[in-house]
This record gives structure tokens, C-alpha cells and sequence, in this order.
């Protein structure tokens, strides 16, 4: 296995290593990336073995078990019959679909004219509230088409009348986390593979940098980013964020997704929400669309990313904020983020995690949220 095979970058006591033929991460630390080291540097088990006693052998049991472990690990990595990812755009022909479809809508976008067609009520259910406020009328079908269908059991979209991707059912939350990739691509002009990587992740702007935090659904990302917007703080995106080559990331108008348990706080600061009918979202909790206005066509973009905080809400937790290793960092990032897997893109993700901060925030209060945003704008 040769250099094109893998990139590696050290993080403190770590190995972050990227496998190209299963486009999947792997972290390691000694002696397991003494191991990979070794094996990829065309060295015989029985040699491995025998080096990893000598060094090692204080530590670990057994050290035979542990080496084929190791081993039979890299190998799974290293064999493309086990690649990662979901998308299944191979499956589909060009022209797999062209009508009927259920319902379309014209939307403004960046000063730019999108006409999305829904091939059902469930795939319009599951992108139009996030962008409703953008519905404009009198475009019709001009400006940039898009069309979202379904073909041979697949979730799909196309553009123009070309096929972008496709998702099994299950994987629906890649379906319309694509379909925003799109609409990230056309409008600030670029490529829809040129992106370095898309974060599950809220963001927030002030002087020219952005704060994101990142977790999982219903950890109250989205709420610390509407109350840090109406405290001042200029509004990047919910949900969903894309990082250019440099890391650097764009401002998406997207509703924010208020959940219930939110919506009485944040009223405090957007009365609006309160004449507002809570609705099944497409993961199936009840939400309230908070409309964002955030992008012109003048708009400063992009913006360098200032930190990123992996946040939990927790009822009654005490405050916790701290920075995280990058070890630990990159671990947590990979679960809530798709990295590009072209080699240059990943060599470029690895030195963005190099020089971004990483922080955790545990908060019960919101203004224990503010607190947090204040110290990383003012270190």
C-alpha cells in the first residue's frame, strides 16, 4: 500500500489516517499505528509481533492477538468492497425520471431564481418549510430547475435535467442535506463536488468570524444560534453548514427549526413565534419555522471559522465549557460531518482541524450559552 492509499496527520498523541478505497477515518495512537506503520511499510506480521513485544509488551497482554487485530482492521479499510458512504447515484440512469410530479414552488435565493419540483407530499414535506419564506411567485419555471423525485426505490434529485445524487429511504437525512448542498453550490457559483465538507451544525457570525456548534439532533444547537442572533450576532446557518477548500464557511438562509421545548423561551425574543402552529417536522418532532433573512446579493462571504463548540443542552447540568484536543475533536467532528473524499479535500480538512479551536459547552441556562459565545469572540 503506497503514500496514494492513506493520508495521515498526526494530532498530539494520535494518527488521524484516511483510507481512499473506503473513503473512512481511523484514529490511532501507539502501539496500534506502530502496527499500521509497520504492516503499510510491507513489514511480515511475524516481524510486527516481535517489535510490538519488545516495546510494547508491558502494556498489552497479548500481544499476538492485538497485532492481528490491528491488521485484519487495516485490511478492511484498505479493501474498497467495504467503502463507506450512502450515495447510490450509480444506480441511476440519466432521464431515470420525468414526471408526473405532485407540487412545485419558485423560490428566491441570493438574488438567484430556483424552480424545485416535488414528485410527493412526504419529499416537498421534507425541504419546503426550511425555505418557504424564500417562495416567491411570477418566476414559473425559470431561473435554475431542480426536480425531486423518486426511481428504482431511491430518494433522488436532479439538475437541469441531470441526476446529482441519490439515497436509499432510510438515509433520508442525506437526501436533503444533498438537495441543500445544491442550492449552496448554485448559489455562490461553485461546484457542487468542490465543497471540503458539509457540518451538521448552527453557526453565528460577529467581526468577520464564525462560531459553530455542532451535535446532534435536539442538543440545542439551533436554539443558541437564534438567541446569540437576537442578542447581536449575525446568523450563519442552521442545521447544515458547508466549508469551502479553506475550511471557510457561507451563510445559508434556512429557517430556523425551533423545537417546542425552545419555542417558549425564544418568544421572549421573536413574539412571532407564538401565533405560529407547531408542526411535525420530517424527523418527526414538532417545530416552528423561524424565518431568517441572512444573504443578499452582496452579502461578505465567506467567513473564517473563529471556533467550533460541541454542545449539549441538559436540564439542571452544571455549566461546563472547555477546550477539547484535537484528538478528541476529530472524533467527535467526523460523527456530525461528510468530508469531501477526494485526497486534496481531505488534506485540506485534516489542517483545518490543525489550526481550528475546538471547545465543549454543557448548558442548562441560556445565558450560560451567552457567556460561552462572549469568551471565544473576546479570546
Amino acid at each position: 500500500m503506497t503514500q496514494k492509499h492513506y493520508i495521515t496527520h498526526r494530532f498530539g498523541t494520535h494518527y488521524a489516517i484516511w483510507f481512499r478505497a473506503t473513503k473512512s477515518f481511523v484514529a490511532l495512537a501507539p502501539p496500534a499505528y506502530d502496527v499500521f506503520s509497520l504492516y503499510t511499510g510491507k513489514a511480515r506480521v511475524g516481524a510486527i509481533r516481535e517489535h510490538c513485544q519488545q516495546q510494547y509488551g508491558h502494556l498489552e497482554e497479548n500481544i499476538p492477538r492485538f497485532v492481528s487485530e490491528v491488521v485484519s482492521c487495516i485490511r478492511h479499510l484498505s479493501d474498497r468492497r467495504h467503502a463507506a458512504g450512502v450515495s447510490l447515484k450509480h444506480r441511476l440512469k440519466q432521464g431515470a425520471y420525468d414526471g408526473p410530479f405532485h407540487s412545485a414552488a419558485s423560490y428566491c435565493i441570493g438574488g438567484k431564481s430556483f424552480h424545485i419540483r416535488y414528485v410527493s407530499p412526504g419529499i416537498r414535506f421534507a425541504i419546503h418549510p426550511l425555505i418557504a419564506h424564500l417562495e416567491t411567485t411570477g418566476m414559473k419555471k425559470q431561473g435554475h430547475s431542480i426536480s425531486c423525485f423518486t426511481a428504482n426505490g431511491l430518494l433522488a434529485y436532479s439538475y437541469r435535467g441531470r441526476v446529482i445524487d441519490a439515497f436509499a429511504p432510510e438515509h433520508s437525512e442525506y437526501f436533503t442535506g444533498g438537495l441543500r448542498q445544491l442550492l449552496y453550490s448554485i448559489v455562490y457559483g461553485k461546484s457542487y463536488n468542490s465543497w471540503m465538507m458539509t457540518l451538521h451544525a448552527s453557526g453565528i457570525i460577529k467581526n468577520g468570524q464564525a462560531v459553530l456548534f455542532s451535535a446532534a439532533g435536539g442538543s440545542g444547537k439551533s436554539t443558541v444560534a437564534a438567541m446569540l442572533k437576537a442578542h447581536g450576532y449575525s446568523y450563519l446557518s442552521d442545521d447544515f453548514i458547508a466549508a469551502g477548500e479553506n475550511g471557510e464557511v457561507y451563510p445559508f438562509p434556512a429557517a430556523i427549526s425551533v423545537k417546542e421545548g425552545a419555542a417558549e423561551k425564544l418568544a421572549e425574543f421573536y413574539p412571532e413565534l407564538k401565533a405560529m402552529d407547531a408542526e411535525p417536522a420530517h424527523t418527526g418532532k414538532q417545530v416552528r419555522y423561524l424565518p431568517v433573512h441572512n444573504h443578499t446579493e452582496t452579502i461578505e462571504a465567506p467567513f473564517p471559522v473563529r471556533a467550533l463548540v460541541f454542545i449539549s443542552y441538559k436540564r439542571e447540568a452544571p455549566y461546563r465549557f472547555e477546550e477539547v484536543d484535537k484528538s478528541e475533536a476529530l472524533q467527535l467532528l467526523l460523527k456530525e460531518t461528510w468530508v469531501n473524499p477526494d485526497p486534496q479535500k481531505v488534506s485540506c480538512f485534516f489542517s483545518w482541524v490543525e489550526k481550528t479551536r475546538f471547545f465543549r459547552l454543557q448548558y442548562s441556562k441560556t445565558t450560560e450559552a451567552l457567556e460561552a459565545a462572549e469568551k471565544l469572540f473576546a479570546q
